[in-house]
């Protein structure tokens, strides 16, 4: 017989997965998939270090806002991006697969990003003029900030999961959102629970995977309850239940992939991977997924702790293509990176402090490759840019992006995109352009 311990071990391994209560407005048209996959960068990664000016002109005047921590401009990777100007970019020396990426149109880059309430200068942050977002700099509120999409609010929704209220359909009994990383504001919507995933191991209900266990446990949950509560109680784990071993299967349906590299995004990934291949037998047309790595906050050793970091996001992020496009579906799934903030352009030493604005990438089949999309900043310490001592105001909001993806996932009305980004009213460039 299974135990108590055994049962209640069991239950709270199981999330609470709730059922599509409200009917989407859209009608998308058969076989047509999308995936949003985000990468969160916990800790606040250095954009700055990761796309680095090229020639001469601003890569000096980024080494002499940063000269301890500076990458020697020999040892940078060139991109050949269309800019605008006379600037010319480069990537950080150990991400040579997305350099590969960004060569054949399949990355970009989002120059100077990040949380905002409305377009702000330097001026009108000092003299009160514009709005300033909530907690700058401290990590807990601004990985919030970033995944609620609504700057100033205090919503415990998501933009991903405002976004599947609208584009999910009340026949989907599985939630089409994922978490590969615990628990992320981002999923959270009015009509849905994310499904909470562990990557090391396919989503089964822990303590009864052996056939006699299994069967102790179904003929516990075939009891009659005597109270409401009990009733719904007993509903939500045969639910529960049920959801995991329709993802358990699906998931086993798929081969393990062997490219992807031993790595903790790298495993998210190949999970994630495996189930956006079985997405038919979930029924999803729209899915979203959230998965993420940590170790960004590098107030000292950062530029070989980021070193190490910058390598384990490109290997991943490369893996993660291969598989997509060796299975048809590159044109199909979106990938970007998100993170708390930048850090500040002036270093403490050997690292560097809680910044604002950073530069993010974007990877997929449907990208319009080949440029830079947002506004790359002056890197001049005090400058129009520098909110204080290094600290970037970013000049594309964390909005603008998510609604740039909105739009290809299917989102095509100005109510729908009010409802998913309230503050992008206050922002003249809804669409970046970025994707086709």
């Amino acid at each position: 017989m299974i135990s108590r311990r055994q049962l209640l071990a069991a239950m709270a391994s199981t999330p609470i997965v709730s059922m599509m209560g409200t009917s989407s407005a859209y009608a998308l048209p058969n076989n047509d998939y999308k995936a949003l996959v985000c990468v969160f960068l916990f800790g606040g990664n250095d954009g700055f270090n990761m796309l680095v000016p090229n020639d001469n002109a601003h890569y000096d005047e980024y080494a002499n806002a940063r000269p301890d921590i500076a990458i020697p401009q020999a040892s940078l990777l060139p991109l050949s991006l269309n800019t605008g100007s006379s600037l010319s970019l480069s990537l950080h020396p150990s991400m040579g697969e997305a350099q590969s990426l960004f060569d054949s149109g399949k990355m970009v880059a989002i120059a100077n990003s990040g949380v905002l309430i409305e377009p702000a200068t330097k001026a009108g942050l000092k003299d009160g003029t514009h709005a300033m977002p909530p907690f700058l700099f401290s990590h807990n509120s601004q990985q919030a900030e970033w995944q609620r999409g609504w700057s100033g609010s205090n919503t415990t929704l998501g933009w991903a999961g405002r976004l599947m209220d609208v584009l999910s359909s009340d026949s989907d009994a599985i939630s089409p959102t994922f978490s590969l990383n615990g628990y992320s504001q981002l999923l959270n919507g009015s009509d849905h629970t994310a499904n909470l995933i562990n990557a090391s191991s396919l989503p089964r209900v822990n303590g009864i995977n052996n056939a006699q266990r299994r069967k102790s446990f179904d003929r516990v949950m075939r009891l009659s309850p005597h109270t409401a509560f009990g009733r719904e109680f007993d509903r939500v784990k045969n639910d529960s239940v049920s959801i995991r071993d329709t993802l358990a299967n699906a998931i086993g349906s798929i081969p393990e992939e062997g490219h992807f590299p031993d790595l903790s995004l790298s495993k998210q990934l190949h999970t994630v991977a495996r189930l956006i291949k079985s997405s038919d037998q979930l029924g999803h047309q729209r899915q979203v997924y959230f998965v993420g790595f940590g170790g960004f906050d590098t107030h000292a050793n950062q530029l070989n702790d980021h070193a190490e970091l910058m390598s384990a996001l490109s290997q991943s992020l490369s893996a993660f293509n291969q598989s997509m496009e060796a299975a048809g579906l590159g044109d199909k799934v979106t990938t970007m990176t998100m993170s708390d903030f930048g850090r500040r352009l002036a270093s403490n030493g050997t690292g560097t402090d809680h910044g604002w604005a950073s530069n993010h990438l974007v990877m997929g089949g449907a990208l319009n490759g080949g440029q830079l999309y947002g506004q790359w900043p002056s890197l001049i310490l005090d400058g129009e840019n520098d909110f204080n001592k290094g600290r970037m105001i970013p000049t594309t909001s964390v909005e603008q992006i998510g609604a740039t993806v909105a739009k290809w996932m299917g989102v095509n009305t100005d109510s729908a995109m009010d409802y998913i980004f309230p503050n992008l009213t206050n922002f003249s460039v809804k669409d970046l352009g970025f994707l086709k």
